[in-house]
């Protein structure tokens, strides 16, 4: 653009000092005093310099026009990656409040000790379904971490139900292990949202 700009100011000085030079070249000698004698030097301006300026206004007009162009454009792109992060941490932040309400149903079941497998079942199946669906909202690379420990916690529960299903009623270090796990998962994903946060913020950009 300042390249533009500079080419616009020595365009329109060239011009203007060509016209003015060519004429004062052709009909040199002194200042008129005659009143005609200027108008037709302001006739002879006008009629030259007006298209040459013309074209030049055409051309700043199409460049502008371009300009202002790309930048809506690049706006347009910031704005819709801006929403499509603001959609993104709120399906994660809804992905991580439900995951808590179930599992925490369940770690808080009173009658866990008595489990007759429906509460076990839809933990399981939820971690299940979480692993289909939910994860895919979270952006952990290549790393298999955080999907482990969910299949840890996964095989910890039915580890748990197996046990008062055999009538040895509730394990308290194979429920504190369980317990632990869904702890450390809630935290790898609450961290997951912070990082997203984190780069909208240090990118400057809305969310």
């Amino acid at each position: 653009m300042k390249r533009f700009k500079l080419f616009t100011y020595i365009a329109t000085a060239l011009c203007s000092f060509f016209v003015i030079g060519f004429y004062f070249w052709n009909f040199h000698g002194d200042l008129s005093c005659q009143l005609k004698d200027w108008s037709d030097f302001g006739t002879y301006i006008s009629g030259i310099l007006t298209p040459l300026l013309a074209i030049i206004n055409i051309v700043v007009l199409v460049e502008l026009t371009i300009a202002i162009s790309k930048i809506d454009s690049s706006r347009s792109k910031t704005e819709i990656k801006a929403q499509k992060d603001l959609l993104l941490i709120q399906m994660r932040r809804q992905s991580i409040e439900s995951f808590c309400q179930v599992l925490n149903q369940y770690f808080d079941n009173k009658y866990l000790k008595e489990d007759r497998g429906k509460a076990t079942s839809f933990a399981s199946e939820y971690l299940k379904r979480f692993l289909d669906i939910d994860y895919k909202y979270f952006d952990f690379g290549k790393s298999e971490i955080v999907r482990h420990k969910i299949c840890s916690l996964k095989l910890a529960i039915d580890m748990v139900h197996s046990d008062i299903e055999i009538g040895n009623g509730l394990n308290s270090e194979k429920y504190l292990h369980a317990l632990t796990i869904k702890d450390e998962i809630v935290g790898d994903l609450q961290a997951n949202v912070l990082d997203i946060i984190n780069k909208i913020d240090s990118e400057g950009k809305p969310f």
